[in-house]
């Protein structure tokens, strides 16, 4: 790999046989051409990896990678075809060949059209059946678009299309070969050329209707814009019938004819070798080697021998007759096989669920003298059953010093290894047992899920193959298998596995499930609110999973923007009026038409949150309802309510009493208040941070800033809670700091995590993003800790009484913003963070290209969750682009479902429209960007045009980070003061506005005004590094841990007095005073 220089992607029907041919060839090889089975030449057998033996770039290293990309001398080519083309040619070869893999697709092109599969359906008609079905053949990666496998776009320095590549490739392989291996390439592509290339290029827009043409620009038209293809004007129906020998269109007929006969006589070969060796095993088979040596198997007393007369309770065992299997054990008292009588009666105690009888029972088999491996196996099973796998592991293993080939016993020890934590020894078992037993799926499921636990997918994908190579029914494998795909970023199949499994049992309820969420993460949600009300028609689903249903009906819903349909799906969901309401609370628009829109929302939820909280009150347990309105309260987090842009504490201290009502008959220990410490107790201050988002993620990672003046020190414990069931490298950085724990809280069993961290006794625990996440709001409502505070990774108070206080920066709070706040609000310094410098990836210019942006034109970035965006301010774009035509507008989309972007964009055009402008000439909302496409873009910006009501935070540091300017209007919440607290810091007033015209005003003017907008750059380049790793926040953050710790919080849930000093503390106390007398 060290001399490689040369990366290509090959695409089916893109001369892809070609690219494969020429790598090896420039590899210093020569492409094998022999029969390979699904092959219909001998040349295609270079597709093979065996075969070409061509490093995957897929499968170097991390760092491998990165070499490739950067290096300015490779060659990495991307080589297309017209998608109009490439189909006409995959018609031919597949369908009009009568290829045998593609005779099911004929088949049912043929069946669509009532005709007959033997014959080769017809160009138009495949075309039609495309157009109808492509959801389900555009896997075939033969129809796969190109773009969708060339997503990589940047990993590319050179795109050839197909036609261009006998006259242009050699010249651009020059520099990397030597002279005979540059002629020998020459060479190829000459045959290529002669005898291969279909010259469709010239006749194929024959080929095509305007109908054929518009199913093309439909489903390829990502390709056709990607790679610059234009498609024909038709205005007619007519066509042009191609046939299979039309030198002009296809190649040369003769020589295909040749090809099979050498295939033929390939695969006949082939099919001789394969008689010989199934001979030569038959003869294996008649003579058997010697017997290999195999461990000592023991003796042990038989089962079920005839003497005893016991075959009647085997039966009745087998039959799960196990009360009877009881009450006829009692009546055999003093049995001469007294010891398997009590073995039985074992069994049928346990198959009872009596697991403490079934221990004695095999305890009494032992004693009586009817000691087996199978009694001790089942002694195991009772032992853990009980939550005693320890004295389950030792029985196990006792009873595989007798019978070492026991399967199923080695099984159950590795399952008791897992419950005691013990995952190296419990792979090894697993492993052990597979290699004598390979077709033990049981053992190959279960390596499965501990290796996917460890996150060693690829591993863990093989595991479950092999599962399924023996158990090809067994759903909860392809449905697992579907989670590791889908863990590696293989969505499309793990989508496929998932289906798998619900052709197996349509009712099968995770991977329905799973295949909704899928199908929303690839934002198909309309397919997805299918799945949905697929999931919530099946029979027997708890709490949870009804839950789980009506939430992602709704959801699907509001990103589609049916706001009246989700209030229907929750009206009609249950007969209780509270089950109503609660579900009522989830429907919330992503995107709203009119500020009428947003009051009337707001209102209804209002209404129906207090409706709630009052038919709440004095629920228990034992309520009906109850158990429902518990699974709701964990799905539920209002986020969207925030956008509104009111004032939200009324209504986020109504929900924290709706949720306090609903948890709390279960959860009522946790509610309780708890001792604070004592203010004389000098031991080390316990700092807890809790989030279900401890990882790489806007909604924490700033909080490294806070702990950073603690970390470290002798008088600080941190404690880090991810509550999350991913981890990544920021859930590492948390975990560097201290004490980290990863408990993925789940309202089944949510009390021995709870129970956790109440453990752990902490002075102080901050939530750094209520709100974001249902289990934020959960746990917010909870007492974890003798004092709570909360930060600004969701600026919206909790209006919980047991959060006492709220962190935040004295430069986006006000005087008189503590009325916002149901805690006691703390200013830190600034803006309250202490926040590392943003790292930028490239300097944006490749973005021109991309997304085919302007050069010669000022782009202004407005780069903000589209649910930010409120109807009252749409006409500031509008008005700015009236004022400068040349301004050119860039938004970027929505992380959910395209329509609400498009919603977006429709609000905005009337505007446009009243200023006689046409929106797409001045204003483009952009893809979702990554990273280092969103940092980029500031680069390029001229400036930064921030979201008002709720301004950019993280982005406004990023856009200061490039000495890009932040226009801002503050307004009167602390989620619309973030860029206005940055600005003070830099002292930058001028780009603060005073009012919506004032912020119209100041844009224009670094649009008018070059010396302005030069100015506000240099003075962001030179006093930038104010905003970045602030200390003062840092020291003031240890300041406010030392004073929140020992005193008595002013407001929410009083603590229960004091804690008791620590004994080690009190020892050195008494010691210092004997010392002073």
């Amino acid at each position: 790999m060290e001399s490689s220089r040369w990366l290509l992607c090959p695409l089916p029907k893109v001369a892809s046989t070609l690219l494969k041919r020429l790598a090896v060839i420039a590899d210093g090889r020569e492409p094998h051409e022999i029969a390979a089975l699904g092959e219909t030449r001998p040349a295609l057998a270079i597709h093979r990896p065996q075969i070409h033996a061509l490093p995957a770039f897929v499968q170097l290293s991390a760092s491998q990678q990165d070499q490739w990309r950067q290096d300015p001398h490779a060659l990495r080519l991307a080589v297309t075809r017209h998608p109009a083309e490439r189909l006409l040619s995959f018609w031919h070869d597949k369908l009009h060949l009568l290829d045998p893999a593609y005779a099911p697709l004929n088949a049912s092109v043929q069946a669509a059209n009532r005709l007959d599969p033997a014959d080769a359906c017809s160009f138009a008609a495949f075309l039609d059946h495309l157009g109808e079905h492509w959801e389900y053949l555009r896997g075939d990666v033969h129809l796969t678009p190109q773009r969708q496998t060339l997503a990589d776009a940047e990993l590319f320095n050179l795109h050839l299309d197909r036609e261009q590549l006998v006259a242009q490739l050699p010249g651009s392989l020059e520099p990397f070969l030597s002279a005979d291996r540059l002629e020998r390439i020459l060479a190829e592509l000459k045959t290529y050329s002669q005898q291969y290339r279909q010259p469709l290029s010239r006749l194929w827009k024959d080929a095509y209707t305007k109908e054929g043409l518009a199913v093309v620009e439909r489903l390829y038209g990502e390709d056709l814009e990607a790679y610059s293809y234009s498609l024909p004007r038709r205005c007619n129906a007519t066509q042009k019938s191609f046939t299979a020998i039309e030198s002009d269109a296809f190649v040369d007929p003769l020589l295909q004819l040749r090809e099979r006969h050498q295939q033929i006589s390939g695969l006949q070969q082939q099919l001789i070798d394969l008689q010989q060796q199934l001979v030569a095993a038959n003869e294996a088979l008649a003579h058997p080697p010697l017997p290999s040596i195999t461990l000592f198997e023991g003796t042990w007393p038989d089962h079920n021998a005839p003497e005893a007369g016991l075959a009647h309770l085997y039966e009745a065992l087998a039959q799960k007759r196990f009360q009877e299997v009881v009450d006829q054990a009692i009546a055999l008292q003093g049995h001469p096989h007294a010891g398997e009588v009590a073995y039985l009666e074992g069994l049928a105690q346990a198959g009872l669920g009596h697991h403490e009888r079934a221990l004695r029972c095999f305890e009494a088999a032992q004693a009586a003298g009817f000691l087996t491996p199978f009694v001790l196996f089942n002694g195991g099973n009772a032992c853990r059953a009980l939550g005693n796998p320890s004295e389950g592991l030792r029985l196990y293993r006792e009873a595989l010093s007798v019978h070492p080939r026991f399967s199923e016993c080695r099984h159950n020890l590795a399952l008791a290894l897992l419950e005691l934590d013990q995952q190296p020894e419990a792979e090894r078992e697993l492993r052990l047992l597979l290699r004598d037993q390979p077709g033990y799926a049981q053992a190959s499921f279960c390596l499965g899920n501990l290796l996917r636990d460890q996150k060693r997918n690829p591993e863990a994908i093989e595991a479950f193959r092999l599962c399924l190579e023996h158990a090809p029914n067994y759903p909860d494998a392809w449905n697992n298998l579907g989670l590791v795909q889908a863990g590696s970023g293989d969505v499309d199949a793990a989508m496929a596995s998932y289906r798998h499994a619900l052709t197996l049992d349509a009712d099968f309820r995770p991977s329905r499930q799973n295949l909704a969420q899928a199908l929303i993460q690839q934002k198909r949600h309309g397919e997805a609110l299918e799945q949905f009300e697929r999931f919530g028609q099946i029979q027997g689903l708890n709490a949870t999973e009804t839950v789980v249903g009506l939430q992602g009906r709704i959801a699907c819903l509001m990103e589609l923007g049916r706001y009246g349909d989700g209030l229907a799906v929750a009206d009609g969901c249950h007969a209780d009026r509270r089950v109503q309401l609660m579900t009522r609370l989830h429907v919330l628009p992503v995107l709203y038409s009119t500020d009428d829109q947003v009051s009337e929302v707001r209102q209804r939820w209002s209404d129906d949150a207090s409706e709630l909280y009052a038919l709440l009150e004095g629920i228990t347990q034992e309520d009906s309802s109850w158990e429902v309105l518990y699974a709701h309260a964990w799905s539920l987090t209002n986020f969207y309510l925030a956008y509104q842009m009111d004032d939200d504490r009324p209504l986020q201290e109504l929900y924290a009493g709706i949720l306090d009502r609903i948890l709390r008959p279960r959860l009522d220990a946790f509610m309780q208040p708890l001792p604070q410490r004592d203010p004389a107790d000098a031991s080390p201050l316990k700092v807890g941070v809790i989030s279900p988002h401890l990882m790489n993620h806007n909604g924490s990672i700033w909080a490294l800033g806070w702990l950073e003046g603690i970390a470290g020190n002798p008088g600080y414990e941190i404690f880090s809670y991810n509550l999350s069931e991913s981890e990544d490298s920021g859930s590492a950085r948390f975990a560097s700091l201290g004490t980290y724990r990863h408990l993925p809280l789940r309202p089944e069993e949510p009390e021995l995590m709870l129970q956790q961290i109440r453990d752990d006794q902490l002075d102080l625990l901050i939530y750094t993003d209520i709100g974001m996440h249902p289990a934020s709001k959960v746990t917010s409502v909870l007492q974890l800790a003798p004092v709570q505070a909360q930060g600004w990774g969701h600026p919206i108070s909790s209006g919980s009484r047991t959060i006492h206080y709220y962190f935040s920066g004295e430069g986006m709070e006000p005087e008189g913003n503590e009325a916002h706040y149901s805690e006691t609000l703390y200013r830190l310094p600034n803006t309250g963070l202490n926040y590392e410098v943003p790292a930028a990836l490239h300097d944006g210019q490749l973005l021109y290209d991309k997304f085919d942006l302007p050069r010669d034109r000022p782009i202004l970035n407005s780069l903000q969750s589209t649910f930010k965006y409120l109807p009252r301010h749409d006409w500031i774009y509008a008005e700015i682009a009236k004022r400068h035509p040349e301004a050119f507008i860039v938004l970027v989309g929505h992380m959910g479902n395209g329509s609400v972007a498009d919603g977006l964009y429709e609000r905005l055009r009337p505007h446009f429209q009243e200023r006689g402008l046409e929106i797409e000439n001045h204003l483009r909302i952009l893809p979702r960007l990554d990273y280092g496409d969103f940092m980029g873009l500031f680069s390029i910006s001229h400036h930064t045009i921030d979201t008002i009501d709720w301004n950019g935070g993280n982005s406004s540091m990023q856009s200061f980070s490039l000495d890009c300017p932040v226009v801002t209007l503050p307004t009167t919440f602390m989620r619309g003061r973030h860029t206005v607290a940055m600005l003070e810091v830099l002292e930058l007033p001028a780009l603060i506005a005073s009012d919506v015209d004032d912020y119209v005003a100041i844009s224009c003017r670094l649009l008018d005004d070059a010396s302005f907008h030069q100015h506000m750059r240099d003075s962001i380049r030179e006093r930038k590094s104010r905003l970045f790793y602030d200390k003062s926040v840092a020291e003031a953050f240890q300041l406010a841990v030392e004073t929140v710790c020992r005193q008595a919080p002013a407001v929410g849930q009083k603590s229960a007095g004091l804690r008791p000093m620590p004994v080690s503390t009190l020892a050195s106390g008494i010691s210092n005073e004997r010392a002073a007398a």
